[in-house]
């Protein structure tokens, strides 16, 4: 890990952030300066230190993160993956600091974050209320993407997880519902399911007509028939 003051490209990119649409130049300027902004530089596959974490948030400037359970004793669960432009530790920022940090975040590949600071953020959440709000609206659909994460993983058969999470993260776009994936490693790694039991399950929801795969998309054919897995 590699500290370096923040470049003007690394506060367009900040700017970008969505807890900070609606903010004018002065307003995202002035928050920034108070509660402090830097930007560290990771090589691939480096953990970002707890302590890092702990008292602050990130921005993923280029690159992208990926948070795990970090349950001790435990294997590791893939939560989320974090892409170029996405807050995460939000919870900091919320006046959480009294609670530890209990997961583990990665890069995957090279990877620039901007950390801001979370002193005092209760006094910025007051004096900034639409980045206020924003902070809010991302909190409740955190909560809303673990609920539903929690209900796939518990849910029991690996057919019944990846039936879950293909109805509750397709696109349609006008066609088809259809999800793309990065790739199988990673899509067991989401559902908690070793690779071999992953293709088990694509597998009989493909002779069932339940789903198509093409490439990286998988499309879904029969919605009602996955509701019922």
């Amino acid at each position: 890990m590699k500290k370096t003051e923040p470049t003007a490209e690394d506060l367009e990119a900040v700017a970008k952030c969505r807890l900070f649409a609606g903010c004018d130049g002065e307003e995202l300027k002035n928050f920034l300066e108070e509660s402090g902004v830097t930007v560290s530089v990771f090589s691939g596959g480096q953990k970002i230190p707890r302590e890092r974490r702990a008292d602050c948030w990130g921005i993923v400037l280029t690159g992208s993160v990926r948070i795990y359970s970090g349950a001790e004793g435990g294997g590791e669960m893939l939560l989320n993956v974090v892409g170029a432009g996405e807050p995460f530790d939000i919870a900091s920022l919320a006046g959480c600091l009294e609670n530890p940090v209990m997961s583990e975040a990665k890069t995957a590949g090279k990877c620039r974050i901007a950390f801001i600071g979370a002193m005092e953020p209760l006094v910025l959440m007051k004096r900034y209320p639409r980045v206020a709000a924003r902070v809010m609206t991302f909190l409740c659909g955190r909560i809303g993407f673990l609920s539903r994460k929690i209900h796939t993983l518990s849910r029991g058969s690996a057919e019944r997880r990846l039936a879950d999470y293909l109805l509750g993260e397709f696109t349609s776009d006008g066609g088809k519902p259809r999800v793309a994936v990065r790739s199988c490693a990673e899509l067991a790694d989401r559902l908690n399911l070793s690779r071999a039991s992953l293709y088990r399950a694509l597998g009989m929801l493909e002779e069932s007509g339940c789903i198509s795969r093409r490439g990286k998309v998988i499309e879904l054919l029969d919605t009602e028939a996955l509701q019922g897995v």
